[in-house]
């Protein structure tokens, strides 16, 4: 049973193979979702990715590779390779999969050789099978792999995958629920243009090549999860594809990525928007920004490269806060820090930002408290067409992630946006709520009006 920092982790299984043999696909099958994208352009999947996934009541998780091309370039190829190698080093068992119908090649012989030189578990998945007649002869195609364990079968509609399903849980090692962390860890999203370093940071905080990273734009197509442990607390570190402007998106790898990438903002707690410090925040970011905003998310701008910057614009770093604050408008928000992920600096500011935010974006205010402070903010602006003594004046909090509010105000002009705005920025100030979206909705109290009967 594998074990890191004292926490019990579940048994991992590691999918290998070459390019456009359907590793994703299989993927895609067990986890029991679209997960990783899959298409038929050769290495969809550069980067390794993760998901938790169950057969038969055995939880264990499952790690999809990038494929071992050999007509990749020779730095990429050699990345993908460490992240291949990387993945089956902490894995039980390892699932080579290959393409039934075009029998063995010499790149499936290679694998299998360096599979075995790491001592792992070895189960062969012959894919692509079209008609299950023809499964006994594919066997026999590939015995000269001298891999014990063979399935033939179909990732696409699902044929031969349980079974071989059930050998791969029957050869898993036994764990429990006892010591495995119930509290969910704080799933952090990265997320901005594309090469603006967001693998680098990954990398970074991570000490070690877990992402590949790349000066060629849309390296990482995925959106990669990465179980990082910080001072007793836990974070999934999530990089995900660069987001371009919709009329730059081209291939179907660019669009699938991209839909990827805001699926994963979607489900983040907090997501840290890298930008360019040479560039500053552009109109894509701020549509980044936007969506972070309206999903309710916490979000913190990461200025990363400043080591790139000239002596001119190095002079205003005391100022870069309020810049970019000033240039994301309603998201001003937002906790800005500086770094440069390829010096190191301000590297050791993120994960105390991060946790800085997950608690004002779970932060309850007492009801006495708010109200109080609400009495004020009335009293200093009240809502167009005035208030009156009869009518109720309140504010209620009721929600967390992100932390969302009713008033009741009175006057015409009580749903207003700009009222809801002053409202929002009131609440910030007296009540910390940096880093994280505020929902603030307004109801108009209404007069109690006597009715007459008559008679």
């Amino acid at each position: 049973m594998n074990q890191s920092s004292g926490v019990v982790l579940i048994p991992q299984v590691a999918i290998v193979g070459r390019p456009n043999v359907g590793k994703s696909t299989l993927f895609n099958r067990i986890v029991g979702h679209r997960e990783a994208i899959v298409g038929s352009q050769r290495g969809m999947t550069r980067d390794r990715k993760t998901a938790e996934t169950d057969w038969n009541g055995v939880r264990f998780n499952l790690i999809d590779t990038g494929g071992i091309d050999q007509g990749s370039s020779e730095d990429l190829l050699r990345q993908v390779k460490s992240q291949v190698m990387t993945a089956v080093d902490v894995a039980d068992i390892a699932l080579l999969v290959v393409e039934g119908r075009e029998g063995p090649l010499p790149v499936d012989h290679e694998i299998t050789s360096e599979l075995r030189r790491r001592g792992i578990t070895l189960i062969l998945a012959i894919n692509k099978c079209d008609n299950p007649k023809v499964a006994a002869e594919m066997k026999l195609a590939f015995h000269e792999l001298g891999i014990d364990l063979m399935y033939v079968i179909a990732a696409e509609d699902g044929f031969g995958v349980a079974d071989l399903l059930d050998t791969v849980v029957g050869l898993l090692p036994e764990t429990t629920d006892e010591g495995i962390e119930s509290n969910l860890p704080t799933r952090v999203a990265f997320v901005g243009r594309p090469n603006v370093g967001k693998s680098s940071l990954v990398n970074t905080l991570l000490g070690s090549e877990r992402v590949i990273v790349s000066d060629q734009p849309g390296t990482t197509r995925d959106a990669i999860d990465t179980l990082l442990e910080s001072n007793g607390r836990q974070y999934v570190l999530v990089d995900t594809a660069g987001i371009r402007r919709r009329s730059r998106i081209g291939t179907h790898a660019e669009i699938a990525s991209v839909a990827m990438a805001r699926r994963r903002l979607k489900q983040a707690d907090i997501a840290l928007l890298v930008i360019d410090a040479e560039e500053g925040v552009t109109r894509q970011d701020l549509h980044i920004a936007s969506d972070a905003n309206r999903i309710g998310c916490g979000l913190i701008v990461v200025v990363n490269k400043w080591d790139l910057v000239d002596e001119e614009e190095e002079s205003l770093r005391p100022q870069v806060e309020g810049i970019v604050c000033d240039r994301l408008g309603r998201m001003r928000y937002a906790r800005v820090v500086v770094t440069s992920a390829t010096e190191g600096s301000g590297i050791d500011s993120l994960l105390p930002l991060v946790d800085e935010v997950v608690q004002a974006r779970s932060r309850r205010v007492p009801t006495a408290d708010l109200n109080a402070a609400f009495e004020g903010m009335v009293g200093r602006h009240a809502p167009a067409g005035g208030t009156s003594g009869s009518q109720p004046k309140y504010l209620t909090q009721v929600g967390v992630e992100p932390p969302r509010f009713v008033a009741f105000a009175g006057g015409r002009g009580a749903a207003r946006g700009d009222y809801t705005r002053y409202l929002e920025n009131r609440l910030r100030e007296s009540f910390n709520f940096a880093g994280t979206p505020l929902v603030v909705k307004l109801r108009r109290t209404q007069r109690l009006r006597r009715r007459t009967r008559h008679r």
